[in-house]
């Protein structure tokens, strides 16, 4: 693996704990770095992505199926009681690394679920993320998140974009 300085940066990154951003068009030696840290680390990672297809990729989990997320799950579900991670829970409550992979395609809700499901039932409840160190891969000029058509007005109204940035 050749280490640029951007790369060297961000593996010390990684390796302190601290959550990242990991951007860069293909070829770029995000999945290496990634790769690279996953085999030498100590911490407990999981790694997701929001398509099968994806997760296939990186040998992980949709992002639905590792929070047991439902078509219909909504924020407002996870921040109460009407949400449970199912049979994820344990998994969730020992996380110290999450690596969301194809981070473009992360709907703006569907981090906003994540993040309030880390912090009720992550390691260090109450906290952002429930202390978790939290890892997006990917390259905001490939694929978008995709938005149903019965989802439009619910981002029209809750979000500037359906990208996990806003």
């Amino acid at each position: 693996m050749t280490i640029t300085p951007e790369l060297s940066e961000a593996l010390r990154i990684l390796e302190s704990g601290g959550s990242l951003f990991l951007t860069g068009k293909a070829g770029t030696g995000k999945s290496t770095l990634i790769r690279h840290f996953m085999a030498t680390t100590d911490r407990r990672v999981v790694v997701a992505a929001p398509t099968g297809i994806a997760a296939l990729n990186v040998e992980g989990y949709t992002i639905h199926r590792l929070f047991s997320f439902q078509a219909t799950t909504s924020l407002d579900d996870v921040r109460t009681g009407r949400y449970y991670p199912g049979r994820f829970a344990k998994t969730l409550k020992g996380l110290q690394t999450l690596i969301i992979d194809e981070a473009s395609m992360v709907r703006a809700d569907v981090l906003d679920m994540v993040a309030a499901s880390l912090e009720r039932f992550g390691p260090k409840p109450g906290t952002p993320f429930g202390g978790v160190q939290v890892v997006l891969v990917g390259d905001l000029l490939q694929l978008p998140p995709i938005v149903e058509d019965r989802l439009a007005e619910f981002f029209a109204t809750h979000y500037e974009t359906p990208y996990f940035y806003s």
